[in-house]
């Protein structure tokens, strides 16, 4: 111990055991989360911290309470530079011939039009009235037809043809 830890009380030691011990969870939940949001599992995370999985959940649900939320337009913002990057990737796994990457460019392209607002019409919002679609067209009516041509009538249209 060092000279200044021997002069402090047994209260202010405890309670300078007291911050580390908060620092040093406060450090582990931030590398929780970190290696959750890079794509590890709970259970990899946990395996390689050598805590149970219970207890990486727990980190990672307070991890998550005490984070604030962004603004709607800095989410996207944020959701688009990250879906830039992972285009960036595939592009470049697409032009060394790795065909099993154009499934994942189709779902980040997809991803991207849904967040500038590309795939998805508006919706209505709820003070807007609905709009009632049009009747249907009522259908159109002969206004004159040939009478049914009656046997005189077809034996006489044949007699014609044959004739010429």
């Amino acid at each position: 111990m060092t000279e200044e830890s021997d002069s402090l009380s047994e209260p202010a030691r405890g309670r300078a055991a007291g911050r580390a011990r908060r620092a040093q969870k406060a450090a582990a939940r931030q590398c929780f989360f970190e290696a959750l949001t890079s794509g590890f599992t709970v259970e990899q995370i946990a395996a390689a911290s050598k805590v149970s999985v219970k207890t990486v959940r727990r980190e990672i649900d307070r991890a998550l309470d005490a984070r604030r939320l962004d603004a709607p337009e800095r989410y996207v913002h944020l959701q688009v530079e990250r879906l830039t990057k992972a285009l960036r990737l595939v592009d470049f796994r697409i032009e060394r011939g790795e065909l099993a990457a154009v499934g994942p460019l189709m779902k980040v392209v997809a991803a991207l039009d849904r967040y500038h607002g590309l795939k998805d019409p508006p919706k209505p919002t709820a003070d807007a009235p609905l709009a009632i679609p049009p009747a249907p067209a009522p259908t159109l009516a002969l206004t004159h037809a040939a009478p049914p041509l009656d046997a005189a009538a077809i034996d006489q249209i044949h007699n014609v043809n044959n004739a010429g």
